[in-house]
């Protein structure tokens, strides 16, 4: 019988602070690429800016 040996896998966690614009481009590649595990609500900072954490997944290529 065979067994397998499962693929540890590899998460980023990213805090991203920006505008709104910005921290959407990102969240869109992230989805698109099949990475983006969790995104927070925004959290708005005195200054104008955003504050984002992201969970991504890191595939092995």
């Amino acid at each position: 019988m065979k067994t397998t040996t499962a693929v540890p896998t590899r998460v980023l966690d990213l805090v991203l602070i920006g505008d709104g614009e910005d921290i959407a481009a990102l969240t869109t590649i992230a989805r698109q690429r099949g990475a983006l595990i969790f995104r927070s609500a925004p959290i708005a900072a005195d200054d104008g800016r955003q504050r984002v954490f992201l969970r991504l997944h890191l595939h092995h290529r």
